[in-house]
């Protein structure tokens, strides 16, 4: 399953993309969660792309709105900003590659060591590497509320923007007034009851 760089200098399809992921992996240039997560991401984001499109012209924002209209709720606003990081990041790295495969270095491995220094250096490097691999959102915060009690909704406000918030499970009518009450005076055309009355 090894890739010949003249091969695919002219495929930057959506199958080839997939099977670049695999490749890395059989190749040891990547971690097998870090691809399978990639993977995972790129089949579900990008499950309207057809498999002979050329990836280079997807707007990956504009795909994870799409894939929300087309599953509303089914992401958490945290997970669909994971899933958009993989999908890009993907990309990149496939793109990249598909350009210059002699050149093409992955992200999440580090040079093999030569002697004990290098193997400590790597060592110390691999955490932060892993951290950024690691199937779960890069938010480092601790949420203030806990998953129970926090429901988090995805409103498509317009074409290209994808609203997002986090709601108690038994929003009573009194606060859902003064949240949207809230939100109006965010509207950059807002003027007060009153305002610039005479």
């Amino acid at each position: 399953m090894i890739l010949k760089g003249v091969a695919m200098s002219s495929n930057y399809s959506k199958n080839a993309l997939m099977t670049f992921l695999d490749t890395m992996v059989a190749k040891g240039l990547m971690n097998a969660n870090t691809a399978n997560g990639l993977k995972a991401a790129c089949a579900k984001i990008l499950d309207d792309v057809a498999d002979n499109d050329d990836v280079r012209g997807i707007d990956v924002n504009t795909a994870v709105i799409r894939y929300n209209n087309r599953n509303p709720g089914t992401l958490a606003p945290n997970s669909l900003a994971e899933y958009k990081r993989r999908v890009s990041r993907a990309i990149s790295d496939f793109v990249s590659w598909v350009d210059n495969p002699a050149a093409f270095k992955p992200r999440s491995r580090e040079a093999p060591a030569k002697n004990g220094r290098q193997v400590e250096t790597t060592a110390k490097k691999r955490p932060a590497a892993h951290g950024r691999d690691a199937p779960v959102p890069p938010n480092h915060v601790a949420p203030t509320v806990s998953a129970s009690a926090g429901l988090p909704l995805s409103y498509p406000l317009r074409p290209d923007f994808l609203a997002q918030v986090v709601i108690p499970r038994d929003l009573t009518a009194d606060e859902a007034r003064r949240l949207g009450a809230f939100l109006l005076t965010l509207a950059t055309d807002f003027r007060p009851a009153g305002f610039g009355d005479k």
